[in-house]
């Protein structure tokens, strides 16, 4: 009687509403779609992490001395560590969409997420995978250059000695470069040294250590590769 029951408060409930059922295609897409989202936080998720080594492992942490905690704050990659932890809730999120959500606790599958995200991430990062990637959006992003890379900001201080650029020419003592605001620098390399793993050559972007000089006009003591020294 009581399963009785609860039958005819479904139907009623049914034409009430008008509920149609899914049909089976649509049941089978939407299925595969939550596959596909919950592989995709993870993917996406397991590169973010290996950007947030990157710019870790890639700081120039040798400057902390002489600018303190301000340089901290500055150059840390906080954009990604938050991309890391929203896909990561997305992917809790798009699994308990899927068949088997059901049958783990929200912290087993965060926990699966952050494990996966940090092996595969060391792993792109390993093999020079974020570095690419930074590379990449640095060039044809100019929103991710100016918003997202604090490093942006920090090095575009030639008044502190601090200078960033992509390089445009290449001349005798000395190389033009074009800064993230599109100023034009004219360094004088004849008295600096390189550091790190470092090509001077057009289209290459760098960091400067130095002194300015009249207008845009700066000293290098120092050159080194945007991508960092590891």
């Amino acid at each position: 009687m009581e399963n009785k029951n609860i039958s005819q408060i479904v139907l009623q409930k049914i034409k009430k509403e008008n509920i149609k059922p899914i049909s089976r295609e649509i049941f089978n897409i939407k299925k595969v779609l939550f596959w596909a989202a919950v592989a995709l936080s993870l993917i996406i998720g397991a590169f973010t992490f290996a950007l947030i080594l990157s710019g870790f492992f890639n700081n120039d942490w040798d400057l902390y001395d002489k600018f303190g905690v301000n340089f901290i704050f500055k150059t840390l990659p906080y954009f990604w560590v938050i991309s890391f932890i929203i896909f990561i809730i997305l992917g809790d999120f798009y699994y308990r969409k899927t068949l088997l959500g059901y049958r783990h606790t929200t912290l087993v599958i965060v926990g699966v997420y952050l494990l996966s995200g940090i092996i595969f991430g060391s792993i792109f990062y390993v093999f020079g995978i974020s570095e690419w990637m930074e590379r990449s959006l640095v060039e044809v992003s100019p929103v991710y250059r100016n918003i997202v890379l604090n490093r942006h900001e920090f090095w575009t201080h030639p008044e502190d000695g601090l200078l960033s650029g992509k390089i445009i020419k290449i001349e005798e003592n000395g190389i033009q470069i074009i800064d993230s605001l599109g100023g034009v620098w004219l360094i004088d390399t004849s008295t600096s040294t390189n550091r790190g793993k470092i090509k001077i050559i057009k289209g290459e972007r760098i960091k400067v250590l130095g002194d300015i000089m009249d207008g845009n006009n700066f000293v290098a003591d120092e050159i080194r590769s945007w991508s960092g020294v590891r």
